[in-house]
């Protein structure tokens, strides 16, 4: 059995993310925390604000609604675990500082699950937005991003451009989602010039072993947005990738990432970094 935890911001209630846990649950029983964040992280608000130093807190900050909004959302998702049998736990981290409560959680999880589209949105629909690139620079296990139109996809799409995090990312996926790395599975060989992946033999015999339908597909990107015209081509698919490492090249690839692959392709996206 494996701890999943899904964040629930505010009034937003991730009916994608949700699905994804009830589909893992149906292969394999899970424990699945849903933890409940204020509708702002105050702390960030307050420093943006100047505010942080007073001894009491502002008048617009007292009269929110937060507790009527996480309250309707702990009921919502403790009725929907309850109907899909999935073992739950609940956990209110209502606090100033929602992200720094999300981020300590991601420390006893195996993999954390959050909305592609609605975390935060009530701060910014552009995402990713500050909270969520936080939340992906700082949580301390794998983020399972998804979109609200969940449906499973068939396939894994493995994206490696060799570096450390990309590798990292590809086995922690196998290792969390063992039940997924049985679909059919392409390893995606990503380079900005015509030579092949740095250690490719070493990459396809490790892979094997836990990817057993892997098929390998080499990519060669000439500009940052190459990669999401690409997939949009392409069906439904499980997108696991590393993030934040520190190579020219993924930091081009990173940019490319956050804004048009969590943007403009709606698909589950698996990201894990050391």
């Amino acid at each position: 059995m494996k701890k999943l935890i899904i964040a629930l911001d505010g009034q937003h209630f991730p009916k994608g993310a949700f699905e994804f846990a009830k589909s893992i649950n149906a292969k394999t029983n899970i424990l699945l925390a849903g933890i409940f964040l204020s509708p702002v992280d105050y702390s960030k608000l307050l420093a943006y604000t100047g505010l942080q130093g007073m001894t009491l807190m502002p008048e617009w900050l007292t009269r929110n609604n937060d507790d009527l909004l996480v309250s309707k959302n702990i009921s919502l998702f403790t009725d929907a675990c309850t109907t899909a049998g999935i073992e739950f736990r609940i956990h209110k981290d209502t606090d100033l500082m929602a992200l720094s409560s999300l981020i300590e959680e991601t420390r006893f999880a195996d993999a954390l699950l959050v909305s592609s589209e609605l975390f935060y949105a009530n701060v910014s629909v552009n995402q990713p937005n500050f909270y969520l690139e936080e939340v992906l620079k700082k949580a301390e296990c794998p983020v399972m991003l998804v979109p609200e139109n969940y449906t499973e996809p068939d396939h894994v799409l493995l994206a490696c451009d060799g570096n450390e995090s990309a590798v990292f990312a590809i086995k922690q996926f196998a290792y969390v989602f063992a039940e997924l790395a049985r679909k059919e599975t392409t390893l995606l060989s990503l380079t900005d010039h015509e030579d092949d992946l740095p250690d490719y033999g070493l990459i396809t015999e490790l892979l094997s072993r836990h990817y057993p339908d892997l098929k390998i597909q080499t990519l060669h990107l000439k500009h940052k947005k190459d990669f999401a015209e690409w997939m949009a081509g392409k069906p439904n698919s499980f997108i696991v990738m590393g993030a934040f490492s520190r190579s020219v090249f993924s930091q081009m690839f990173k940019k490319s990432f956050a804004t048009d692959v969590i943007h403009d392709i709606k698909m589950p996206l698996f990201i894990s970094h050391k």
